[in-house]
């Protein structure tokens, strides 16, 4: 049995999880079926599978800390935690050919994992690490940063005083109305509000969030305060844009 090193799960910021999953969404129009290979479970690790649930790609980590793999087993961070490569490619095969997303980690040391993956003849769609092998036999690098800081895109968060389960499906729906008919974003950015909550529902309780445009923001502020003002929404709203905070009072 591996060692714990007594390590604690770093978990991501939310935005970190959403610039993720921007980049994949950016790879591919439909990531169901796809495979994505990535390294241990630090901060960026947790994040990109988090966001590889969202996305609907199944997942491949490596983590050598079989306790801290079990921590994230448990903060439901990863579907299933096997302690050999064999068995953790079982469970992705058949996820991947019904195109559904699944997240497996397996607790065994980094470099001879990927070797191993390597003189197998595994070949992940995407990787989160560089590993020259795999990209020359055609598997694409998942972008570090989609630059939304610098295309006019803002970031909104949100939040309730009381009762989210009650009032965030709200919100969310009224974020949904808010975007652009005819961004090409748009269906990522849906995908993203609708499956968020079920993978990020343990590590960010009650918080939401989402990139917009300058109009998008403005409507999705305006729907709110009408929701608030008219009692379709019975709760104070705590919104954060571009870190600028804003609290629609009932």
């Amino acid at each position: 049995m591996i060692p714990s090193s007594g390590a604690q799960l770093d978990l991501p910021k939310i935005d970190a999880v959403y610039r993720c999953f921007a980049a994949l969404a950016a790879l591919d129009e439909d990531l169901g079926g796809l495979l994505l290979l990535y390294g241990g479970l630090d901060a960026e690790g947790i994040a990109t599978v988090t966001a590889a649930n969202v996305a609907g790609a199944a997942s491949l980590g490596i983590e050598s800390d079989t306790e801290l793999a079990k921590q994230a087993l448990r903060a439901g961070v990863c579907d299933f935690v096997v302690n050999s490569l064999d068995e953790g490619l079982r469970i992705l095969k058949n996820e991947v050919r019904q195109h559904r997303a699944a997240s497996v980690v397996v607790t065994k040391a980094f470099e001879a994992t990927v070797a191993e993956i390597v003189e197998r003849g595994v070949q992940p769609d995407v990787l989160a690490l560089t590993v020259p092998e795999l990209i020359k036999r055609g598997a694409r690098i998942l972008p570090a940063d989609t630059g939304d800081e610098h295309d006019g895109m803002r970031a909104v968060a949100w939040s309730v005083q009381r009762e989210p389960m009650r009032w965030l499906p709200v919100l969310d729906e009224l974020a949904a109305i808010s975007l652009g008919e005819g961004d090409a974003g748009r269906y990522w950015r849906i995908r993203w509000l609708e499956a968020a909550p079920r993978y990020l529902g343990r590590m960010f309780a009650g918080q939401r969030y989402l990139r917009m445009t300058a109009e998008e923001t403005d409507r999705f502020v305006a729907a709110v305060e009408a929701a608030v003002r008219e009692g379709a929404v019975q709760a104070a709203v705590h919104m954060a844009i571009d870190g600028e905070v804003l609290l629609i009072q009932i």
